[in-house]
Order: structure tokens, then C-alpha cells, then sequence
């Protein structure tokens, strides 16, 4: 009899997955298009993202998370460049018949894409971009899950007052839309703290060569560098700023993540005393929900691209996107009008932390984790707050 049970109870437990995603097909499959750099200068993020999302779909559809809905990924390559975007948001919608958006990760594509949304009516979440009122400007279908510029900037602006002495900043950043807005908030911020803005520079970022522009900090004399520089320029800089000697303490915004930074300069960051802003970094501390994400990625990753990874805050972003459209498919249904309401009417713990979004369709940053975090000169990353 007990190994009737047992028989019976085994039984059980290996139909319950299967009647899940039974479930989550019994209303049909809403297709779901991605846009993600997957060539170009920041196709090291894009595939890992990709995986990200390609995991987080298939626990949807395994556990049934989209109200009967089963979830179908579509991929576009928006290599993080607005013509690329809007071409391929419109190839998603057109010829792929996706009937959601999630992307970019650039701010200029995201602005791309959301027009593109906007006039095609199709509801879009911007994951991954930061500049402000992306979704506030782009109309009523699109919303954005990642924490905006100005609270960024102001969290970092308080920061820098509490953990620094300084009168006066050079201020440098990239000339798009993300450094720009980051440019406008901090020259603010750092007037109403009373602050002397001494040195205001943007550049082109497609231009490598940074060391005209250092070359103007010693005369600018500021007592602090506060720069927003992405993606490959970043490392460019550091490495051009240690070389060139300069001893002033440097704050950044944007480099990329947490130990493919370091990969990409070396022991030049820890040199410089680097501090930076980041909203995820793998550690003791990390929430058990966190935990076993890194986990699962860094699995996934050596088995399918046969590499190491340190999972990115950008990683997670792009699983939580998969994760909250699946929620407001589960609360309202996929048509757009009906999405939009249950995606406005968003309450929902994930791995970044608590979403909500707010009237203009932004998310609320109180939900949302911000680190920041400094270089060390043995090569080792520390927590600063």
C-alpha cells in the first residue's frame, strides 16, 4: 500500500508541470517582441540579457504566471542605435505580429522604439533605459521599469555631499541623450548644494581619444570629476585618466557592470580610487530572490555561450520585464487597452525589488535597490553605501 502511495504521489508531482503549461497555453500565445543590442558595441550585455529573458519566459509559461496565456519571445536586433530600433520594432510588429514591446537598452533607441509603439499602438516596457521621461513623453503605451536619471542623481548628489569634501566639480559626459539629461540634473543638483561647476564638457561618443578633455582638469582645478560615460568609452577613460596622472577623485555614473568593468581596465580603476553607481552587484548581501537568479544565469550562460558570467543588474532588469508584462497579461489580457490598465495598476515584488508605476508611467524608485560602490587598489570591490 505505501508503495501504491508513493507510486501515486510521483505520478502527481510529474503531471503538475505539465498540466501548468497546459494551462498556459489554454488561452493562446501572446507574442512578445524583445529589442536588444545583439551586435555592436554592447552585444556583451545583449546576450546575456537574452537568456535572461528567454529564462524568465519559459518559468512563465512552466508555472502558468500569465493567466492561461503562454508567452512566444521574438528577438530584434536594436544594437543600441535609434535607426536600428525603430526598424526592427517595426519589423516586429508588422512581420512578426508581436502584440508586445520590451526594450531597448540605449536611451536614444528606447525614444525610437517608443515612437514607434506610440504610433502603432502597441503597448511598449522600457526595461533598461534610464533617461528621463521616456515614457512620460512617448504617450500612453509605453511604461518604464527602470529607475529614471533624476532619482538616480539625486540619490548620488546626496551621497556625494555626505561622503565628500569638495566646493567644486568638473562635470563630463557623453553628448546623447542619457548623459545629457544625467549632465542637466547634476549641474542642478550640484548648484542648489552650493557647488561650483568648473569645468562642463560633453563628446561624441564614438570618440576614443578622451585626453584632450582631461588634459582641461588640472587648470579647471575642480576638487571632484563627476562623469556619465557608457559602455566601451568608459573603460576608454579610465584608462586615459590614470595615464595621464591625475590624482582628483572621480565619481561615475555609468560604467558598465561590476567586474566586466574590471576586465576591461585592469587594475586602473583601483588605482584611481573609482567610485561608481551601480543597482546590483553580486554579493554576500544579495536577497535570497537575487540569489537564486545569479544561480540560475550564470548556469544557463556557461551552458549555452560556454563562458563565465557575473550577473548584471541589467540581466535582471531584462528577466523582471518578462516577468511584470507577464503579471498585467495575467491581470488585464493582452489587448492593449485592457494591458495598459493592469500594467498601470502594477504592485509587484521581483528580483530588482518592488514595482509601481506612477502617473506618468515611470516607475516609483522607492521600490527599486541603489548601490554605490568604489575600486580598491587591491582589485577588489567594496560597497559604499
Amino acid at each position: 500500500m505505501k508503495s501504491h502511495f508513493a507510486a501515486l504521489a510521483i505520478a502527481l508531482m510529474l503531471a503538475a508541470p505539465s498540466a501548468a503549461l497546459a494551462q498556459a497555453r489554454s488561452k493562446g500565445a501572446v507574442k512578445v517582441g524583445v529589442l536588444l543590442p545583439l551586435t555592436g558595441n554592447t552585444a556583451w550585455a545583449g546576450k546575456t540579457n537574452r537568456i535572461a529573458a528567454t529564462i524568465a519566459a519559459e518559468e512563465v509559461n512552466a508555472q502558468d504566471l500569465a493567466g492561461g496565456y503562454g508567452i512566444e519571445l521574438v528577438f530584434g536586433d536594436s544594437q543600441c542605435e535609434p535607426r536600428a530600433a525603430h526598424d526592427q520594432a517595426q519589423r516586429l510588429i508588422s512581420q512578426e505580429k508581436v502584440q508586445l514591446l520590451i526594450g531597448e537598452w540605449c536611451s536614444s533607441a528606447s525614444i525610437a522604439v517608443a515612437q514607434v509603439a506610440n504610433d502603432e499602438k502597441v503597448p511598449l516596457l522600457v526595461n533598461i533605459s534610464t533617461a528621463d521621461q521616456i515614457a512620460g513623453d512617448a504617450g500612453p503605451y509605453a511604461f518604464q521599469s527602470s529607475m529614471q536619471n533624476r532619482y538616480a542623481q539625486q540619490r548620488e548628489a546626496a551621497l556625494l555631499e555626505k561622503d565628500f569634501k569638495f566646493d567644486s566639480v568638473a562635470i563630463i559626459v557623453e553628448n546623447n541623450d542619457f548623459g545629457l539629461t544625467f549632465r542637466k540634473n547634476m549641474v542642478a543638483l550640484m548648484q542648489k548644494a552650493g557647488k561650483k561647476v568648473v569645468l562642463d564638457v560633453t563628446q561624441d561618443r564614438n570618440d576614443t581619444n578622451w585626453y584632450s578633455t582631461i588634459t582641461r582638469i588640472p587648470n579647471a582645478k575642480p576638487d571632484l570629476v563627476i562623469v556619465s560615460i557608457s559602455a566601451v568609452q568608459a573603460a576608454n577613460f579610465v584608462k586615459q585618466y590614470a595615464e595621464a596622472g591625475i590624482t582628483t577623485p572621480l565619481f561615475s555614473d555609468y560604467p558598465p557592470p561590476p567586474r566586466i568593468f574590471e576586465r576591461q581596465v585592469g587594475a586602473q580603476a583601483g588605482k584611481i580610487g573609482l567610485t561608481r553607481a551601480a543597482f546590483f552587484i553580486e554579493s554576500d548581501t544579495n536577497t535570497p530572490a537575487q540569489k537564486e537568479f545569479v544561480g540560475k544565469l550564470t548556469a544557463r550562460v556557461q551552458k549555452d555561450l560556454n563562458e563565465d558570467h557575473h550577473p548584471t543588474h541589467w540581466d535582471i532588469a531584462s528577466y523582471d520585464a518578462v516577468r511584470l508584462v507577464a503579471d498585467a497579461i495575467k491581470r488585464g489580457g493582452p489587448k492593449a487597452a485592457d494591458y495598459l490598465k493592469a500594467m498601470g495598476a502594477t504592485k509587484i515584488d521581483l528580483v530588482m525589488g518592488h514595482y509601481e508605476f506612477d502617473a506618468e508611467r515611470g516607475v516609483k524608485p522607492e521600490g527599486l535597490n541603489f548601490l554605490v560602490i568604489r575600486n580598491k587598489p587591491d582589485g577588489t570591490l567594496e560597497v559604499v553605501q
